[in-house]
């Protein structure tokens, strides 16, 4: 019976949320409210709030859940491999994953660093991107050996220029395939690693 009741409670945090991403499209956060979700998700608000405590929770978990999933898909990238991969002239597939991944929840990405989000999830992005390229590139001695700029700036560029490969691409629609973008992604660090 339990399996039954999380089931259904997993269906309807699932609808809340596709609904919640639908009215994003169309509207500005600020001017979504709690009745609107509802409505939308054809659910009344004591349904709601059984699950989140308001829209800013829905938000937060929805935007800490997908950026959950891109920490794992990250997790796996390894300088050393990345380079090694790139200078025998492979694509490393757990870059193209990353980007895979950021291609499967294009809708939240795209809803999230849209106008109508508030600007929260363009910083929480940007310094998730800083924090992992700290831990993962900073920390490899051999990946900016010799460089004379401050690693905070070193990878305040690095990410920025990151982000904004990834928000020209769901701007393009995702024309290009994840390998491509995961090349292009390369190629940028090859880039920031010779300036």
């Amino acid at each position: 019976m339990t399996a039954v009741y999380d089931e259904m409670n997993a269906k309807t945090r699932e609808k809340i949320q596709q609904q919640f991403l639908q009215l994003l499209k169309d509207k500005n956060f600020m001017k979504v409210s709690v009745q609107d979700i509802a409505t939308a998700a054809n659910i009344n608000r004591g349904t709601f709030y059984l699950h989140y405590l308001d829209k800013y929770d829905l938000l937060d978990q929805m935007e800490e859940n997908l950026l959950a999933g891109l920490e794992m898909h990250l997790e796996l990238l390894q300088p050393d491999f990345l380079l090694s991969e790139a200078a025998k002239g492979h694509t490393s597939n757990h870059a193209v994953e990353v980007f895979r991944y950021i291609q499967l929840n294009a809708d939240a990405f795209q809803v999230f660093l849209g106008s109508n989000n508030h600007v929260g999830f363009h910083k929480r992005l940007k310094l998730f991107f800083v924090e992992h390229f700290l831990e993962k590139m900073m920390k490899n001695e051999n990946f900016f050996k010799g460089a004379t700029v401050p690693h905070d700036y070193l990878s305040s560029f690095a990410t920025s220029a990151f982000l904004g490969l990834v928000e020209q691409w769901l701007d393009n629609e995702l024309v290009e395939t994840p390998t491509e973008m995961a090349e292009m992604y390369i190629q940028i660090i090859f880039f920031i690693r010779n300036l």
